[in-house]
């Protein structure tokens, strides 16, 4: 039986392990969150779930620090998963909801990869960790796998995948396509290049419109890309979510698909963000081999990448230098500095942690403000 290691048990970690637990191929999980309590409790709850399946899933429960490197390598060392899975983040991007509409939406407006330092960090230790360890497990990263992916390749961390983002969009496409058009959604195929500023554009106050993407539409193998509105089709697909983070149960569905298409050797045509540091989503083919790029004729992968740079200026992010300094857009700066007093125009990935304390400081302050 594979092992894998899950890092982090929040909402898409506890989803996880709920499907996980009813799946019929299983796994040894390694199951590990700051919190050993709160690692307790998930895997209870999931395996008690799976008897009703008649399933027997094994949940082995510890804590794990992520900021604690060479501990993590280590264990990493002994147990030599086939797969490591990160659900971890030092500050969830939901909750600036908490704040006043109006301030909210200030903030929101900065886009997600302002928060980037708060969603680097605890993946990019657990990068380290697999490296230092000298094995090669497959890596799952699932923290803002469009921006943090590329940042991590750039100084060679780069995570095998990602999910979610153009994972989450792709299916949404194929129902909207299937119920438009009555077919059913087996004969729906698509095929996507589009990030992750195309999940929060139709959902997030503030973001803009514009980013570019690539979308090709088949219905029984035949093209018909031409009969649909594509910016329609975008934008209303991801509309056909709930608000809030119900979505959190298909991220973890994502992941789960990822993690099996790899281990167990699948060679599974999907979508997905970040494969090997890649920015932005494409589709891809996943095996024993890892991810691979798979684009059809009518575009080229540096075509797809320069879509997904672009639609990242639209996500905060400027650039992303070669060395890994990430360079935030104008809008992103003036907006964070306003707001949190958080006045940083680029940063080092070593400088991460540091600011990413900074960031969650700063928002506990106005929080304090603003939240009864």
């Amino acid at each position: 039986m594979e092992k894998v290691l899950l890092a982090g048990v929040g909402d898409v970690g506890k989803h996880l392990l709920e499907f996980a637990a009813r799946e019929d191929r299983e796994f040894e999980w390694i199951v590990g969150d700051i919190d050993e309590e709160r690692a307790h409790w998930a895997c209870n709850n999931a395996e008690i779930g799976a008897a009703h399946h008649g399933k027997h899933p094994k949940f082995r429960p510890m804590k794990i620090d992520l900021f604690d490197i060479e501990k993590t390598t280590g264990l990493i060392e002994r147990e030599r998963p086939a797969a490591i899975v990160n659900c971890t983040v030092l500050h969830t991007w939901h909750l600036i909801r908490e704040l006043p509409e109006e301030l909210y939406a200030k903030i929101s407006s900065a886009a997600l990869g302002a928060w980037l330092p708060c969603q680097l960090t605890l993946g990019m230790n657990l990068a380290q960790a697999i490296r230092d360890s000298g094995l090669s497990p497959y890596y799952i990263n699932t923290s803002l796998s469009c921006l943090t992916n590329p940042v991590m390749g750039k100084i060679g961390l780069a995570p095998t995948i990602g999910i979610g983002n153009v994972d989450l969009i792709a299916p949404a496409v194929l129902t909207y396509v299937a119920q438009k058009t009555g077919v059913p959604r087996c004969s729906v195929e698509t095929c996507q290049v589009c990030h992750h500023q195309h999940w929060v554009y139709p959902r997030e106050a503030g973001y803009r419109s514009g980013a570019p993407y690539f979308l090709k539409i088949m219905i029984d193998g035949q093209d018909v890309t031409k009969q649909f509105d594509t910016d329609k089709v975008m934008y209303e697909a991801v509309r056909l979510y709930p608000p809030g983070i119900a979505f959190t149960t298909v991220s973890a569905s994502s992941a789960l698909k990822n993690l099996k298409a790899m281990v167990f050797d699948q060679g599974l045509r999907t979508h997905s963000p970040g494969p090997n540091g890649l920015p932005g989503g494409y589709p891809v083919r996943l095996s024993a081999k890892g991810a691979e790029v798979v684009l059809p004729p009518e575009i080229s992968l540096e075509e797809a990448i320069r879509m997904n740079e672009e639609s990242g200026r639209l996500d905060s992010i400027e650039e992303i230098k070669e060395d890994g300094t990430v360079v935030f857009a104008d809008y992103t700066y003036e907006i964070m500095k306003e707001t949190l007093g958080f006045d940083c125009k680029s940063f080092k990935p070593s400088d991460a942690k540091e600011l990413a304390f900074e960031q969650i400081a700063r928002y506990k302050e106005l929080a304090a403000k603003h939240v009864r």
